[in-house]
């Protein structure tokens, strides 16, 4: 109650802080062209029916979503820790804001609707880049990342959790280098990370507190796993013989918004 009453309250400050524009003031906007709008709230929710009670706010024109919790343990040691990552692995900034894009267009990145968050989705990734390192490395191809073609690492990622990955079994650690662990293999992982009636979860250990399952609230995994197989098959369509021609292969999961296109076409005119 305290939480929620705390959430309340400051939902109240950030509506305070921004304001909400009406109708009206839209609407003459949009008659006089302003090309400068004052920020302000488009959208305002206080969630209180899900693991994590959270407000949930979109600040306007720019269209930033903001997501605010209370009292949650490992909060600035966990950005900490992805900050690690990033600079220790290249390639795991690109791909998570392709990845974040990619479930934001289908309505799948919010973990109180059984989405995959930004954390757990960098987990994954992070996951797929260490264990990838570890194959290149036994091929002789170095550990590093320097030969890393972010389109390739896509495709296989897609592959990974849309095709490969057993779901119903495995559980993933991302400590000591990486690893995969049975979820029922101790009384504890099963304690921690098996359900029956939610077998196709992912089970991803949170590094900072391995009693921790990061992905028990993806409740919608096995829907999400479908969908990266089926993007998986559509880019091989169009990097595989016999290629099917397209504008842009990128452009075929994920779909390009309207600042993507004035920039296209901006580039375009500079060439």
């Amino acid at each position: 109650r305290r939480r929620l009453r705390a959430l309340h309250r400051f939902a109240d400050a950030v509506r305070t802080e921004f304001g909400v524009r009406s109708e009206l003031e839209a609407d003459d906007d949009d008659t006089n062209h302003t090309d400068e709008i004052k920020e302000h709230l488009s959208y305002l929710e206080v969630i209180e029916q899900t693991r994590v009670p959270l407000v949930k706010f979109t600040v306007a024109p720019h269209d930033i979503d903001i997501d605010i919790c209370f009292d949650q343990p490992h909060g600035p040691e966990s950005a900490e820790l992805m900050h690690r990552f990033m600079e220790s692995m290249p390639p795991l900034r690109p791909l998570t804001f392709v990845l974040k894009y990619f479930l934001a267009s289908r309505l799948m990145n919010k973990p109180f609707t059984g989405g995959i968050g930004s954390y757990l989705l960098q987990l994954m990734i992070v996951s797929y880049l260490q264990h990838r390192a570890r194959e290149d490395k036994e091929r002789g191809l170095g550990a590093e990342g320097k030969h890393f073609n972010l389109g390739s690492l896509l495709l296989d990622f897609l592959e990974l959790y849309g095709i490969d990955f057993n779901y119903v079994t495995v559980g993933i650690s991302v400590r000591h280098d990486g690893y995969y662990f049975p979820k029922g293999g101790t009384n504890e992982s099963k304690r921690i990370f098996w359900e029956p009636s939610k077998a196709h979860n992912l089970a991803m250990e949170n590094p900072l507190d391995p009693s921790q399952n990061v992905g028990a609230g993806a409740f919608r995994m096995q829907m999400i796993g479908r969908v990266f197989g089926h993007a998986f098959k559509t880019l091989l369509c169009h990097v595989s013989e016999p290629l099917e021609p397209t504008e842009s292969i990128l452009g075929t999961i994920v779909p390009p918004t309207e600042e993507m296109e004035r920039r296209a076409a901006m580039k375009k005119k500079g060439a």
